[in-house]
């Protein structure tokens, strides 16, 4: 121990030695470069203290927490100056998962260069980007799959885990998915997924939204919203499959609605309210269902528990290592029977991510390293249970086994300093899949865990994600997104007029699909020589893009449909241009996404692009 403990003091030394000098802009990136190796050396030492079995590590985790999260805290201070770090809690064993596609966001850097230009040289025309900032067009990229849908875009250059002989999973890795989305008043499942949304002027007031999964039609989505006789908007939601209820919450109430089937057999489609539960000053962070029939609400330094079959009143169980303490994020974790929770550094000043027993007066069980920053949403699997996955407001989602302090792998899910909104994480086949949420990158990733490689995106209609729910019963990923281009009172705002290449069109996608079913249904698709996919021979291996050369000097993206786009806007800084996807679509509302992953979806189904006459 001595020696973990003492290179710890000294790293300690470093960091507090760095934060009393004083220093220039000029010299800012090399001293921030040389902050952030001190914090790597800090998870080294822990980590070497790991493998070396060190019969002292849990003393030796809780230094270098201490280490960790004052860094942390002068980091995000006025003094430190950092907007975000970047992952410092990686290593050549527990790797840095990045995407291949770096230069996406053409969009917004055409948008400053069109700034750039009229500001220095007025009326001079708009330069081209170079090459190494340029994003092929959709169509010089992979396509797995003739069903393979064209809201999708693939990265290539390895061999995904998920084969013929994995059918689920391999419909879920070639992105085979019938889309049908429901628009949204404002920003595990099996039977129901419930939302708390704002109705009215200006969406304030509370409201209930929810699905009955299991009596939805395969071309639309059919909600219903109901008021929950909340004062406020609730903030927190948790459904528990075990009683068929439902939970919502606003800063001073716990509201359950029940959604039992009736003795019809069906899921009635305006939910019975159960319970109401008040809750105490202090008592107005997140829900959590418990086993045997419990509630928990988070506050500092202590939960609130209520007992559903006597919910009259609660029992506190206080956090007994830090009364301070207050989790912003918290999951239950099912196989350990802990809580595995993410402290709020607004509300408790630190980010420390631990596990606590509530079963034993709230005793810290393991403590996890690594973050950066805030966690904003904590996900499971059943199918592995010692696995848990963090997104992380400082852009990267984190797996960790829950019998390890720092993170197995680390997946940069966006930009730096972009939010990690959302993960899910799903096992097709038993095929380890990780799915995140981006929100200036406005997509979702899906992540080949095994091969640590990101196998394809997701479009979300320019729109940036809120939350994903993952419906195994249906093999069905469900996206909330926000349109940041429309305002409360529904204006949309920033828009110019769109430029679609004529094969990005709904016709030219409706044809693709026609001429693909015609030929399946006359025999003739597995000769079919000329096909871009090779008939049913479509690869195991996703090669690197089919073309290496310059897309803008093919003239492929500036083969405009004029007519077509001459009703079509678009925002004029969104993450993707209209080439991106193999369908320009921007959503131009709340939405959300169901892609049903099936074996043969119906690709031409899908939503109307936004048209604005801004004149």
């Amino acid at each position: 121990m001595a020696q973990h403990i003492v290179l710890l003091d000294r790293l300690d030394h470093y960091l507090k030695a760095y934060q009393a000098e004083k220093s220039t802009d000029a010299d800012r990136k090399t001293r921030d470069k040389k902050y952030v190796k001190i914090l790597e050396d800090v998870c080294t030492v822990v980590r070497d203290a790991e493998r070396r079995g060190s019969p002292d590590l849990t003393e030796i985790i809780e230094k270098a927490h201490t280490v960790l999260n004052a860094s942390l805290q002068y980091a995000y201070s006025q003094g430190g100056g950092f907007s975000s770090l970047v992952s410092f809690a990686h290593s050549e064993d527990e790797p840095f998962v990045e995407d291949a596609l770096e230069n996406a966001g053409s969009d917004v850097l055409d948008a400053f260069v069109k700034f750039y230009t009229s500001m220095l040289k007025p009326g001079a025309p708009v330069p081209k980007l170079p090459a190494f900032a340029r994003v092929r067009p959709w169509t010089k990229t992979l396509r797995p799959h003739p069903l393979t849908t064209r809201l999708s875009r693939f990265r290539g250059g390895f061999a995904p885990s998920a084969t013929v002989a994995s059918p689920s999973a391999h419909i879920v890795y070639q992105a085979r998915a019938q889309l049908t989305i429901d628009s949204l008043a404002s920003a595990p499942f099996d039977i129901i997924l419930a939302m708390s949304v704002g109705g009215g002027l200006k969406g304030r007031n509370p409201l209930l939204h929810y699905y009955i999964l299991g009596d939805q039609p395969s071309n639309l989505l059919e909600g219903t919203s109901i008021d929950p006789g909340l004062l406020k908007v609730a903030h927190y939601v948790v459904t528990d499959e075990s009683r068929k209820l439902v939970f919502l919450a606003d800063d001073d109430c716990i509201k359950s609605f029940s959604f039992a089937p009736d003795d019809t057999g069906k899921v009635p489609k305006r939910l019975k309210s159960v319970h109401t539960l008040a809750c105490q000053p202090g008592f107005e962070g997140s829900l959590a269902v418990l086993p045997n029939g419990r509630i928990a609400r988070a506050g500092k330094g202590k939960a609130a528990i209520w007992s559903l079959d006597s919910p009259a009143s609660h029992t506190t169980a206080s956090f007994e290592d830090d009364l301070n303490y207050f989790p912003a994020a918290w999951h239950f974790h099912d196989p350990s029977g802990h809580m595995i929770c993410a402290e709020g550094a607004e509300e408790s000043g630190g980010y420390a991510c631990m596990s606590i027993d509530f079963e034993h007066g709230g005793k810290r069980v393991a403590r996890y390293l690594g973050h950066g920053g805030e966690v904003e949403r904590i996900t499971t699997s059943p199918a592995d249970p010692n696995v848990f996955i963090t997104a992380g407001s400082d852009g990267y989602a984190r797996l960790y086994d829950v019998r390890r302090p720092l993170p197995v792998l680390t997946f940069n899910t966006g930009l730096q300093r972009e939010v990690c909104s959302d993960v899910v994480l799903v096992h097709p086949d038993g095929i380890p899949t990780l799915f995140t949420g981006g929100d200036i990158t406005q997509q979702v990733k899906m992540w080949d865990i095994r091969a640590e490689e990101c196998v394809y995106e997701l479009s979300t209609g320019n729109n940036s994600v809120v939350g994903l729910a993952w419906d195994p019963a249906r093999s069905s990923l469900f996206v909330a997104t926000e349109c940041r281009y429309v305002n409360r009172l529904g204006v949309r705002t920033g828009y110019r007029r769109a430029r679609v290449p004529q094969w990005a069109t709904w016709k030219a996608v409706d044809q693709e699909y026609k001429a693909h079913r015609d030929a399946v249904k006359n025999g003739t698709y597995e000769d079919d020589a000329d096909s871009v996919y090779g008939g049913k021979d479509y690869p195991d291996v996703y090669d690197d893009y089919l073309d290496d050369g310059d897309a803008e000097e093919s003239g492929e993206e500036e083969d405009i449909d004029e007519n077509y786009s001459a009703d079509m806007r678009w925002p004029q800084k969104c993450f993707h241009k209209e080439d991106f996807f193999g369908y320009a679509y921007d959503a131009g509302e709340h939405v959300l996404f169901r892609w049903h992953y099936k074996d043969t979806p119906d690709i031409a189904q899908l939503p109307a692009s936004t048209t604005l006459d801004l004149d």
